[in-house]
């Protein structure tokens, strides 16, 4: 029932905010080069409208019938430095001329993440990450979180290479939200061997937030926010064809994967569409040491999306499945013919409207998602020993405000409804359902050079579970809430210089696995027992960061301090069970700390040589026992060099590229835990575009790990029994095509 509440909810506000639609500011301009000609087919972008053109053979562009409001429009074209701009369109209609300088860096761009309203990463007052293009292209993996784990102050918790969480800053699990085109990635992320499901062939663009965002996302956001960006819907009116794809193919020698993916769109009249399916076939992965039996995968996907726009707005209804079946490699020591596997469908729908008052801009966003997650003892199993089934209901809306002098902002307010069951034998959690509500406020006052921001939002949260007399849990009813904030300064100090200073409280609801788990879990091989009496998490996070971007070199040095009270983990008893064999692990509390800093640099060389730098380094402890926090980082010093040219040949953009990843031991563990060795590893890699009439035809060859060197990982669960995959050749093509105009 609460879907189509939520459902009906949403095309309510739609159809409101529709009588109130008022499009009445044009933009236009012009954008030149350096030496003031004008440049053709420059592309110009609003983010926080969705709306995009290019520029014609004069350099000309124009926007019309736009709300009224502040903006932050990118420029961008290939060969050149991309430029944003903060357009105010609340007095009327604005021109201005963008002169563009030559570069072959990838600068830095637009982020819909880190605010309420889309930004220039520059003023962003947190630290924010963005893949995507060519760049996306290179670094896409077989999991959708293999593309971010080599940025700054991220990285990456696996089990083998299909199953990968991410780590932002230390924390991961639910301390990292995930989220897709906005909308909360909603599974049973909660275990270690659970990753988020999200197909990775079906993604245009990543954005990565560092540091707490729980003003705008609510409970789980202590450590970050990962926001998966599918394709927007196609635009007639930005001149695209009825018919047009792309074609992705990529293979992996490793483990002899081969995926691939067709992706079909078009517009006409004020309607767009965009279809997508993909599959994924691979075998057991390859170490220097030999194979790991039963590690394999497969997957089959699909997404269908379909929009309108006009001068009323704009309307998108998105759907999309994601299917999975993953090996379990077990530790050969204890059972070297174990064979066991998870099933997981993943069901997504999102309604998105954005629609504009005369006072304000109305977004809306309302989701259902179902997640069947299944794991079977062995082989061929028909009944799963356990089941797993979330139902996630959610509606956000989202007003922005027309600026009041200096000041601008947004406000809204956000639903959530989850049912969960297992309807399996063994149980592992009790069923239960969670109702949350939260409303924030969010408000920037701009002063030349000076951005300062903050926000506040209240969330209440209930959960009512059901009594379990497998796990002893009682019915009941649990109620959180909770107060955030944030507030941050950005000072542009120059022109390519920035200072960002952001502080921020996080908070986390404990998980009813954390609570109320009480029995064997076969997909980490041991007795888990939670503990009813776990209180939220909260956070205070300080950030300081100094960045800079200019056509020869930019980065970004970061430092942070983020204080958790009441952080959860779990510890071994020092006992094992007698029926199953495996060590009981508890569920428990105490207050920690973890201080860091990240270094990110590219810099253009010499025309041809662009090289690139960074550093991680982290530490965190209990602050109770003074022991460091398990499953942290080891610290990461990355360096690279690519050689580039604009053509070579027949060939378009050619380049090669040499990278190094060098990792340090880490030494400090909780007691727990292992010690890991440091190690190196070389990454080599070539590609090019051909052309093929209109479209180009990109290739990318690269070979990672080129050594075959045994390492460890600290943050990969086989580590205490096997070595992290040897050396892969991967090759990834991408042919774009047009079918009808």
């Amino acid at each position: 029932m609460f879907p189509r509440f939520l459902l009906k909810c949403a095309i309510i506000a739609m159809l409101v905010c529709t009588a109130g639609a008022a499009w009445t500011q044009n933009f236009s301009g012009t954008v030149v080069d350096e030496k003031q000609a004008p440049l053709p087919t420059v592309n110009i972008v609003i983010p926080a409208l969705k709306r995009g053109t290019v520029t014609d053979i004069a350099g000309n562009f124009k926007f019309e019938k736009l709300p009224a409001g502040i903006y932050a429009v990118q420029f961008s074209h290939i060969g050149y430095k991309t430029e944003n701009r903060d357009v105010n369109l609340s007095q009327g209609n604005v021109t201005l001329t963008v002169k563009l300088q030559v570069t072959a860096l990838t600068m830095s761009r637009v982020t819909v993440t880190a605010k309420p309203q889309a930004t220039d990463v520059l003023s962003s007052p947190q630290s924010v990450t963005i893949v995507d293009g060519p760049q996306l292209e290179r670094q896409r993996g077989q999991s959708i979180m293999q593309s971010i784990e080599n940025n700054p102050g991220v990285s990456t918790f696996a089990t083998g290479t299909n199953i990968v969480k991410p780590v932002i800053r230390g924390l991961t699990s639910q301390r990292v939200l995930v989220v897709t085109d906005g909308i909360r990635q909603e599974g049973n992320q909660w275990a270690e061997e659970h990753g988020p499901e999200i197909d990775a062939l079906d993604v245009d663009r990543i954005e990565v937030v560092r540091g707490p965002n729980s003003v705008l996302y609510g409970s789980d956001a202590l450590g970050g926010v990962v926001n998966i960006i599918k394709g927007e819907i196609p635009s007639a009116e930005e001149g695209a064809p009825l018919l047009a794809g792309k074609l992705l193919l990529n293979g992996f020698s490793n483990n002899h994967q081969t995926a691939g993916a067709l992706m079909l769109s078009g517009a006409s009249g004020i309607w767009g569409y965009r279809a997508n399916v993909s599959a994924r076939n691979g075998g057991d992965i390859s170490t220097p040491a030999g194979k790991l039996f039963n590690s394999g995968a497969q997957e089959l996907n699909g997404s269908g999306m379909i929009g309108a726009e006009g001068a009323w707005g704009s309307v998108m209804f998105d759907y999309s499945r994601f299917g999975q079946e993953l090996q379990i490699h077990e530790d050969p020591a204890e059972d070297p013919t174990a064979t066991p596997f998870q099933k997981i469908q993943h069901d997504r729908v999102h309604l998105h409207g954005h629609l504009p008052f005369s006072a304000l801009r109305l977004e809306v966003d309302g989701g259902w998602q179902r997640n069947d997650r299944k794991e079977f003892e062995e082989e061929n199993a028909a009944t799963p020993v356990l089941n797993l089934l979330l139902k996630t209901s959610t509606l956000d809306v989202k007003a922005h405000h027309q600026p009041l002098g200096p000041i601008f902002g947004t406000f809204g307010i956000s639903l959530m409804q989850q049912n969960h069951k297992s309807p399996s034998e063994e149980q592992l959690i009790p069923t239960y359902d969670l109702n949350n509500i939260g409303g924030f406020i969010y408000e920037e006052l701009s002063l030349n050079k000076v951005n300062l921001s903050a926000g506040l939002r209240y969330d209440a949260r209930r959960m009512e579970v059901q009594a379990n007399d497998e796990l002893g849990v009682e019915a009941q009813t649990r109620d959180y809430n909770a107060f955030t904030g944030t507030a941050g300064l950005v000072w542009r100090a120059t022109e390519p210089l920035a200072l960002a200073l952001n502080a921020g409280r996080g908070w986390r609801a404990p998980t009813p696995f954390e609570l109320f788990v009480n029995g064997v879990h076969e997909g980490t091989v041991r007795y888990e027992i939670g503990d009813n009496r776990l209180r939220p998490e909260s956070s205070l996070s300080l950030d300081l960061a100094v960045r800079y971007a200019s056509n020869r070199w930019h980065g970004e040095i970061a430092v942070f301090r983020n204080q958790i009270d009441r952080y959860i983990f779990i510890a071994p008893a020092g006992a094992e069970d007698p029926e199953s064999g495996f060590p009981i692990y508890r569920h428990q509390q105490a207050d920690a700390t973890l201080i860091g800093t990240e270094l990110a640099v590219e810099a253009q060389a010499l025309k041809w040589l662009i090289l690139t730098g960074g550093v991680d380094l982290i530490r965190g402890a209990n602050d109770e026992t003074n022991n460091p926090l398990p499953l942290l980082p080891a610290n990461r010093l990355k360096l690279g060099a690519r050689l580039t040219r604009a053509a070579l040949g027949g060939l378009k953009n050619p380049y090669f590229a040499f990278n190094a990843k060098i990792v340090a031991a880490q030494n400090r563990v909780e007691v727990f835990e292992t010690t890991t060795e440091g190690y190196a590893l070389f990454d080599v890699g070539l590609g090019a575009e051909v052309p093929l009439g209109s479209d180009k035809l990109a290739v990318d060859l690269a070979v990672e790990n080129f050594f075959n060197k045994a390492y460890r990982d600290h943050l990969n669960r086989y580590k205490l029994y096997a070595f992290n995959p040897g050396r892969n050749v991967t090759l990834k093509v991408s042919l774009p095509f047009t079918v009808v105009r």
